[in-house]
């Protein structure tokens, strides 16, 4: 297989509530601002030189590889859908959080409905469609960039749940650490093209994605 990218994945917490006050509308401080997106969306760029855009709690870490004019649309598209994604999941949280069941009624928005179709099987124990929003913010990104020719493949993580796009002789490599403050790894996932694994969930401990 060809390049492998490590990831430290920790176990993140995604909801749709106020972030902590010192991280709204501020990145990490390894984060290079290169714009102001609509609706207080913010985008900046890490030193590993992986894209980060963060809107109120949802903080996505993107990472894209290909033909350089491909990488730099790819993230241009990301970064214009990007902005509206919290503003479509907020009108919906009534529905996205109530106890998932059959006869709902069916969100409107692409995001919102791939959260109720995520938790739909699972219709007959308590589950909300909430458990599945950092995952299907992460799809979603992750199908954006894919959608421009010319990659060799795409990660977003967010808050931990990670999505990923790879093409032949791709891998995506995850380093696993056991407690949040952890740094180093204690093990590793790698997922070759030929699985048909396209991304990683690590909701841990208290964790609510």
């Amino acid at each position: 297989m060809e390049r492998t990218q490590s990831v430290a994945v920790e176990a993140g917490r995604q909801a749709l509530s106020p972030a902590p006050a010192h991280t709204m509308g501020h990145p990490p401080g390894a984060a290079r601002r290169i714009a102001d997106l609509p609706n207080g969306a913010f985008a900046g760029r890490l030193e590993s030189g992986e894209l980060f855009l963060q809107h109120g709690p949802i903080n996505l870490i993107v990472g894209v590889e290909g033909v350089p004019g491909a990488v730099r649309d790819a993230e241009s598209a990301l970064m214009n859908v990007f902005p509206r994604w919290l503003g479509e999941l907020v009108t919906e949280l009534p529905r996205l959080r109530q106890a998932q069941a059959p006869g709902l009624q069916r969100p409107t928005g692409p995001i919102a409905r791939r959260m109720v179709e995520a938790v739909r099987p699972f219709d007959a124990v308590f589950i909300t469609p909430m458990a599945a929003v950092a995952g299907a913010v992460a799809d979603a990104a992750v199908n954006v960039l894919s959608d421009q020719s010319g990659l060799r493949r795409a990660w977003v993580n967010n808050g931990g749940d990670i999505a990923m796009f790879l093409t032949p002789r791709q891998s995506f490599r995850a380093g696993v650490v056991s407690t949040h403050n952890g740094a180093d790894c204690d093990g590793w996932i790698e997922v070759p093209y030929e699985w048909p694994v396209r991304g990683i969930a690590t909701s841990g401990w208290r964790g609510r994605s």
